[in-house]
């Protein structure tokens, strides 16, 4: 099962917020910044928060999978001890018991898989929206044409610190998830199924 905290980490690239960043770009060319990635994540609080939630969700779903994998297996191997003893009869309803536990096994691991996926999906376009406003807002502060993602190793190989507007953006952020902003995000998590309940 992929690890949900590393898709988040793909759709959060696009959050921003707060600092005195020099953004005097050429007079007369295009105005851009950007956020670096990585601390964007680690300072964002609720991106951090939602991501812990949901590595811990994804941690339980794997550790019940396991318990009914391990189960499924001592059940076979009973079977093939037992199996010698048995009559055609009743190695067939054994063997028609373990095909049916494998299967509902599957239906289960399918189920959780996709109810993570779910939960992660509705949590990113929440937080997509408070990214969006907080472009908005940024991009008219400082007239920006662009703003781009940072991260090291990736296809930008230079980025020159004065045009870095990762804590301004996260400022702004962090901000608005105080207040009011909390209940709204209270609320629109709770109305999330839980995925525990597909087991």
């Amino acid at each position: 099962m992929k690890k949900l905290a590393v898709a988040l980490i793909g759709l959060a690239l696009f959050a921003g917020c707060n600092q005195e960043a020099a953004v005097e770009n050429t007079e007369s060319g295009i105005r851009l910044a950007y956020i670096r990635i990585d601390s964007l994540q680690s300072q964002y609080k609720y991106f951090e928060e939602l991501a812990m939630e949901l590595i811990a969700e994804e941690k339980e779903i794997i550790e019940d999978l396991q318990r009914r994998q391990q189960s499924l297996q001592e059940n076979i191997q009973l079977f093939q001890q037992e199996a010698p003893k048995m009559n055609q009869r009743q190695r067939e309803a054994n063997e028609s018991d373990l095909m049916r536990v494998q299967q509902q096994y599957m239906q289960v691991e399918q189920a959780a898989q996709a109810q993570l996926m779910k939960k992660q999906q509705d949590l990113t376009q929440m937080m997509r929206k408070d990214m969006d406003k907080a472009i908005i807002v940024l991009k008219d502060e400082l007239n920006l044409d662009f703003i781009l993602l940072y991260e090291e190793g990736g296809q930008i190989i230079y980025a020159n610190a004065d045009f870095d507007i990762t804590e301004r953006m996260v400022t702004m952020l962090n901000e608005s998830r105080e207040g009011p902003a909390e209940e709204e995000t209270t609320e629109a998590i709770e109305s999330i199924p839980d995925s525990s309940t597909a087991n």
